[in-house]
C-alpha cells in the first residue's frame, strides 16, 4: 500500500478505533488541547522497566495468543486464565503500548487490553468487510 491516499485512510481508521476506546477524561483532553496523540516507533525494543515489572510473564506469548482469539468474550476469559495482579496488567498493557487510566480497576484493564487487542482487530476487520451484495 504505497498510494498515499489508501495509507491515509489506513492511518484515519486506525485512529478512530483509538480516539473511540479512550475514556472521556482522556477525550476531553484531547479536545481542550492540554493532551496529545504521539506517533511510536513500535519496532524500537522493548522498554526494559516494563520488561521487569512483567518478569516472569511472557509478553510476545500473551501478545500471539490474543491475536489468535477470534472474540472479546474468549480474551476476556484467556486474560483472567493467567491469573494477573494488577500490576502485572498494567505492565502487560504497556507493553502491548495500550495506555490504561490510573485509576483503572482490574476488570478495566483487562477490558482495556482485549479492546486493543481482540476488539480492535475485529472491529476494523468489519469496518473493511464489502457491503452484502443487494439481491
Amino acid at each position: 500500500m504505497s498510494n498515499p491516499a489508501d495509507l491515509a485512510h489506513a492511518v484515519l481508521l486506525r485512529v478512530a478505533d483509538f480516539v473511540r476506546a479512550l475514556p472521556a477524561d482522556q477525550l476531553a483532553a484531547l479536545a481542550d488541547g492540554t493532551a496529545k496523540l504521539a506517533v511510536v516507533d513500535r519496532t524500537r525494543a522493548a522498554r526494559p522497566a516494563a520488561a521487569a515489572v512483567s518478569a516472569g510473564l511472557d509478553v510476545d506469548r500473551v501478545r500471539a495468543d490474543l491475536a489468535a482469539i477470534g472474540d472479546r468474550a474468549a480474551g476476556v476469559r484467556y486474560l483472567a486464565d493467567l491469573k494477573l495482579t494488577v500490576a502485572k496488567l498494567r505492565a502487560l498493557a504497556k507493553e502491548l503500548g495500550i495506555a490504561v487510566p490510573a485509576k483503572a480497576r482490574k476488570a478495566d484493564i483487562e477490558h482495556d487490553i482485549v479492546q486493543w487487542t481482540v476488539g480492535r482487530r475485529l472491529d476494523s476487520a468489519a469496518i473493511s468487510r464489502p457491503p452484502a451484495p443487494r439481491g
